[in-house]
């Protein structure tokens, strides 16, 4: 993503000075729309992006932005786990499809949060699955949907195969 955001980054300043140097009576809005458009958003998706990280332990999920841990997931906490699938990003993933794990959880404020690890975010997804195997097990109903437990079920599976082989 970030990749992409530096792209669009650059051809969003060569745009805003196009539009700056091509006139017309619109030049100010036209300029104003582009730059946020094409400038401010992926700048902040590249601030966003850049110092952050997830790491997985196996009672708990912290996010860290800059060193300084910002969230933390305990598993014991979850009410919601949500497993999916996220679309390529192109070169920037090995496979169409990529496995993904959305965490639902509760603050001391008890207001809900949630955080979606995905093969882009981690360097492998699989120490989460293997920490959420048993949390899943002692509590279902983390997986009210037939389409989560399913697809939790194959991810685990599938990780205990690549595992024999290996």
């Amino acid at each position: 993503m970030r990749t992409l955001a530096i792209v669009v980054l650059v051809v969003g300043v060569l745009l805003t000075a196009a539009t700056w140097t091509a006139g017309g009576e619109h030049r100010v809005l036209s300029l104003a729309a582009l730059g946020l458009l094409m400038v401010v958003l992926p700048a902040w998706a590249i601030w966003f992006t850049t110092g952050r990280t997830i790491e997985v332990h196996p009672d708990r999920v912290v996010v860290r932005r800059r060193g300084r841990e910002v969230r933390t997931f305990a598993y014991d906490d979850l009410v919601d786990v949500r497993p999916g699938i996220d679309g390529s990003a192109g070169a920037a993933t090995p496979e169409v499809w990529n496995k993904s794990v959305t965490l639902i959880g509760r603050t001391t404020a008890r207001k809900r949060r949630g955080l979606k690890v995905t093969a882009q975010t981690v360097e492998s997804i699989d120490p989460l699955l293997l920490a959420l195997a048993p949390v899943v097990a002692r509590k279902p109903e983390l997986l009210p949907h037939d389409v989560h437990r399913e697809l939790f079920a194959a991810y685990v599976h599938e990780l205990g195969t690549s595992r024999r082989r290996g």
